[in-house]
């Protein structure tokens, strides 16, 4: 029997960012142990498909996590979804055939697949009601899926708003302002002075993050007590093959130590395999507080 698992289905090169934060906001309100993304969840040596058909077969959710690339063809073969082997349409047949709620997640005005689009065995999904999720409105949204999975799972909505009040009236940790850290990345010859800038109220976190000293935008941004989490985008071009980019997702997790921020930061996606790096941000003064004389 079932304590309330949820099964987390996506892509790796859809909707790896969003799937890590849609998994950590999760686990926040239901434990590591009811959350399953095959990444964390899978043990080193075990075989990846009878993992994840444990795992299916004690789920009580399944959150199929759409972007825009969902429905993409694969080289050679077509729709990866036709794909008798495609693991995300064995995972969505399998939740499908055991009448388990099945909640597609739509990410960034992705649209729903419909019935025509769809093999015969998954033609059911079109029939399932769907919960958007965006960049903008990401901690409202994520809100309204937690709410929607407790319900799905018999459990008091509630106490979801509950657990929710609480963690936004955990005080705030002082990251607000600039930020710099001296980085050596995973390639050879690659050291930069990055800059950091975060605002943001309550668990929220925006701002700017630069990456090979270019600015960019911080998106699913939160703070929980001195725990900091963050992802940026960039593309990768290889060769010179400027029509076919790669989006890649670079995951910053730090925790704050005094007016020190130490970071793992790990790059997903791309053209490149990277090891996580470890780097340490020091805050700059505030100049408004040193006028000149």
């Amino acid at each position: 029997m079932s304590n309330g698992q949820i099964f987390i289905s996506y892509r790796r090169d859809d909707s790896a960012g969003y799937a890590r934060a849609l998994y950590d906001r999760l686990v926040q309100h239901f434990s590591k142990e009811r959350v399953f993304m095959d990444v964390d969840a899978i043990e080193p040596g075990l075989p990846f498909d009878e993992a994840i058909k444990r795992a299916l077969d004690q789920c009580d959710v399944l959150l199929v996590v759409i972007g825009k690339r969902w429905m993409d063809s694969q080289a050679g073969t077509g729709l990866r979804i036709n794909d008798p082997k495609d693991f995300v349409r064995l995972e969505i047949a399998a939740g499908l055939s055991r009448d388990i709620r099945v909640i597609p997640v739509l990410l960034d005005g992705a649209s729903m697949p419909t019935e025509g689009e769809l093999p015969e065995l998954l033609r059911e999904l079109a029939r399932r009601n769907a919960i958007e999720v965006s960049n903008s409105r990401f901690d409202s949204d994520t809100e309204s899926l937690i709410l929607a999975v407790r319900k799905a799972l018999g459990e008091s909505a509630d106490a979801a708003k509950n657990i929710s009040d609480l963690l936004i009236q955990d005080m705030r940790p002082d990251i607000n302002g600039e930020w710099e850290a001296d980085v050596t990345y995973d390639w050879q010859d690659a050291r930069y002075v990055e800059k950091f800038v975060f605002r943001g109220e309550g668990d929220e976190v925006y701002g700017t993050a630069s990456f090979l000293g270019t600015k960019k935008g911080i998106l699913e941004g939160s703070i929980k007590k001195d725990g900091l989490r963050f992802i940026t985008r960039t593309q990768e071009i290889r060769g010179g093959e400027w029509k076919n980019p790669k989006d890649v997702v670079h995951r910053y997790r730090g925790r704050l130590l005094g007016n020190e921020l130490k970071f793992i930061m790990q790059t997903e996606g791309g053209y490149s395999e990277h090891v996580p790096i470890e780097f340490i941000a020091k805050k700059l003064p505030n100049p408004s507080l040193h006028p000149r004389g």
